[in-house]
């Protein structure tokens, strides 16, 4: 069965149960977070920001992930010139109500409330202002970063903007 659209999950949602009481978890699509030099010092950081609150699947952060370092292995060197990194992890976990999908959906049954449906993803949740991802990198280098940041940014729902912070040590400046 395919995956239903990103915009039925997409409202920041709590969960009311605990991950206990869940029988199967799905695992997180997101195998590796930290690429490339991570104790380099670089001049340059490109984030990509989060302008409102919203929840992005595993699967999306997987896909602008993969778009990144397929993007940096083409146009650098070696690793050794950048640092990658996805910032937030998937804890929320997706559910879907099996009846909300068939052809007889406008009659569902009222009998069991806030059903907790079966687990079907999972997903990140982020506020304004988060960081989803960020690419460390040099001067010279600047221009291909950005250009990765915004293919990821066509990855990941549109409610993100992407900044450039001249690091300072490794840290940025404010």
């Amino acid at each position: 069965m395919s995956l239903r659209p990103a915009r039925n999950y997409r409202a920041v949602q709590r969960p009311y149960t605990r991950k206990e009481y869940i029988k199967s978890i799905p695992y997180s699509k997101i195998t590796k977070f930290d690429h490339g030099n991570v104790h380099g010092k670089f001049d340059y950081e490109v984030r990509l920001v989060a302008n409102s609150s919203f929840q992005v699947r595993s699967n999306a952060l997987e896909s602008a992930r993969m778009t990144i370092l397929a993007q940096l292995r083409k146009k650098l060197p070696s690793d050794e010139h950048y640092f990658f990194k996805i910032v937030p992890y998937p804890h929320h976990i997706l559910r879907k109500h099996a009846m909300a999908g068939v052809h007889k959906a406008e009659r569902l049954q009222k009998g069991m409330r806030l059903a907790f449906g079966k687990p079907d993803g999972r997903a990140a949740q982020l506020g304004r202002g988060d960081t989803i991802l960020f690419v460390r990198v040099n001067e010279e280098y600047l221009d291909v970063a950005r250009y990765c940041v915004k293919l990821a940014k066509l990855k990941i729902p549109h409610m993100t903007k992407v900044e450039v912070v001249k690091l300072n040590g490794g840290k940025a400046e404010e």
